[in-house]
């Protein structure tokens, strides 16, 4: 049996309540008139939303994240949102180390890790994101990167390295910009990735995110284990659609 695939959608600084609710409804919409999906489908609003979409999707199987969160469990760090309070509202997966907190916001693998190990010490799904840069592609540089990214796996205590995780593979040069990886640089990616974290971890899934749509998801489905879809993700339709060419 092959690696839980999954679509997750992380629509960063985007929507407000009525359009996210008016998009929960769409998608749903979707998801309950067309074939069942083997796949399973989830969302990432930010913070001030994840109730309001977890009380309309629940009873579903729709996961809903957060795309970021604070290692410790409560303290002194002012505009943080603790691992406890996204478990309290019933956070099912947390987006860690994408690609603009490292680069806009200056997080460090260090930083990364502390919130992997407490992802996974209160049983949320950690998605941890790696990738490289522009530059460091230009350089020669995509397989170091890598495995100094994936290396932080090595840093999970032994009682939690049977727990589930999603890694994505997202080329920072290809998200936003609507230029996807092409498959042959996605699939060595890939394929690097699932070697580097085998070395640490047993049960993980490695995800696309960089530019996806309808086509790149029907393109790369049989080469990792679905996506995780910004931009695209933001119009129910696209998603739905996304969603239903990374089933297999």
């Amino acid at each position: 049996m092959g690696a839980e695939r999954y679509v997750l959608a992380n629509f960063k600084m985007n929507k407000n309540l009525f359009e996210i609710k008016k998009w929960a409804d769409e998608f749903l919409s979707l998801l309950y008139k067309g074939k069942k999906l083997s796949l399973k489908v989830g969302c990432a609003p930010t913070f001030i939303y994840i109730k309001a979409l977890k009380e309309i999707v629940i009873g579903t199987g729709f996961l809903v994240g957060a795309q970021n969160m604070h290692f410790e469990e409560k303290g002194a760090f002012t505009g943080e949102v603790s691992p406890t309070q996204l478990k309290d509202i019933g956070v099912d997966f947390v987006i860690i180390g994408h690609s603009e907190r490292r680069n806009i916001f200056g997080e460090s693998d260090e930083l990364i890790s502390k919130k992997l190990v407490s992802a996974l010490k209160h049983n949320i799904l950690p998605v941890l994101c790696v990738g490289e840069t522009k530059e460091e592609r230009e350089k020669g540089e995509t397989e170091k990167v890598l495995i100094k990214q994936i290396s932080i796996l090595s840093k999970i205590p032994d009682e939690l390295k049977n727990q589930k995780i999603v890694i994505a593979y997202e080329p920072v040069w290809a998200i936003g910009t609507g230029i996807p990886a092409t498959k042959d640089k996605i699939e060595k990616a890939v394929e690097l990735i699932r070697k580097e974290a085998s070395k640490f971890i047993k049960d993980f899934s490695v995800l696309y995110g960089g530019s996806i749509d309808e086509k790149v998801a029907e393109e790369i489905k049989d080469i990792c284990d679905g996506g995780l879809v910004g931009t695209a993700s933001l119009d129910p339709q696209k998603f739905y659609k996304i969603s239903q060419n990374f089933d297999i």
